[in-house]
């Protein structure tokens, strides 16, 4: 077929339907995250010129933009804050910068933005021990502030589907891993949360929803049933066996790019890990997470060179009718 243009590329990709070559992407922390919208829709369109990818993916803050004040040093203090306004902080920002990014792209590049589960925004804000004394003894009030993250997320979700033309959304997911608990508990306590975020997404439109985990040992049969449009772990190497997950849903990959082995990669070793990748049942060529921000230029440039070369496409997953099993039993 024809050669396709990217941000088309991408959403034939993601929707099943025929492609000339798999699409791809890679992102890192720009050192912007809380810079004016100006500076960071700047520094993003000028990332993805450089290099030629596919797809622009904003790279998740690792924040919550909680007012100045708020203190979470005691399990109790979960439950005093206030839901957070859709426009407040860094978010302002973010919308602003997507604003502006898909007008400069006017349509050549897919635009997706990455925002965290509740869980996980709750953990990049409140310390490790506080959080974790408050699952174990005080449920109640760990479910208070995941109330209240979960309906400050919906808003902001809300506002980027309706405010900006951004193509889809990434919900970065840290915990979905045995080191932090069981699936039964995620399952539980976590999903029920993240799968309002999911239902507000389908509720607005049909924006393409990509679920990526992050950490080690994570597990991804408790998110099959959301129905994502695209999932991803870190390293899919590295991660669940492809071939002992079980056939509950039939959910395209991404991945196939080991982001921690790049940094000392050699030319040649990225080139063969490209290869690899080329090999992988994935609908979307990607690392398993954010490239190191201190990643040399070169190897990035490396990474893009491999990565435009034209696609084998021996059995092209990205090919598959949407409903066709990627993740699938033996």
């Amino acid at each position: 077929m024809s050669s396709l243009g990217k941000r088309e590329r991408v959403l034939r990709a993601l929707a099943g339907e025929e492609i000339d070559k798999r699409p791809f992407t890679f992102w890192h922390p720009f050192g912007l995250s809380h810079m004016k919208a100006e500076s960071l829709s700047t520094v993003a369109i000028s990332f993805a010129a450089a290099y030629g990818m596919d797809l622009l993916r904003l790279p998740t803050v690792r924040d919550f933009p909680l007012p100045a004040q708020t203190s979470l040093d005691r399990p109790i203090d979960l439950t005093s804050f206030e839901p957070v306004a859709a426009h407040a902080g860094f978010w302002a920002e973010r919308l602003e910068a997507l604003k502006t990014l898909t007008r400069l792209a006017e349509g050549r590049i897919a635009i997706f933005e990455a925002v965290p589960d509740p869980m996980t925004a709750l953990a990049w804000v409140c310390p490790p021990d506080v959080l974790a004394t408050a699952e174990r003894s005080h449920p109640s009030f760990l479910e208070k502030a995941l109330s209240l993250v979960t309906e400050s997320l919906r808003g902001y979700v809300k506002a980027l589907l309706t405010e900006t033309k951004i193509d889809g959304l990434v919900f970065e997911i840290g915990s979905a891993s045995y080191e932090q608990r069981e699936p039964s508990d995620f399952s539980t306590h976590i999903k029920p949360h993240l799968e309002l975020l999911v239902r507000e997404v389908r509720e607005i439109g049909e924006a393409p929803i990509w679920l990526q985990l992050t950490g080690r040992r994570t597990y991804v049969e408790p998110l099959l049933d959301l129905e994502p449009t695209l999932l991803s772990w870190s390293h899919l190497a590295h991660g669940p066996a492809l071939d002992k997950l079980p056939r509950r849903q039939r959910v395209p990959l991404a991945g196939g790019i080991d982001e921690t082995a790049i940094q000392q990669a050699s030319y040649q070793e990225i080139r063969r890990q490209v290869e690899e990748a080329r090999d992988m049942p994935v609908a979307l060529l990607c690392p398993g997470d954010a490239l190191p921000a201190d990643l040399a230029p070169t190897r990035l440039q490396a990474l893009s060179t491999f990565l435009k070369k034209r696609d084998r496409l021996p059995e092209a997953p990205s090919a598959t009718p949407r409903h066709q099993p990627i993740i699938d039993e033996p």
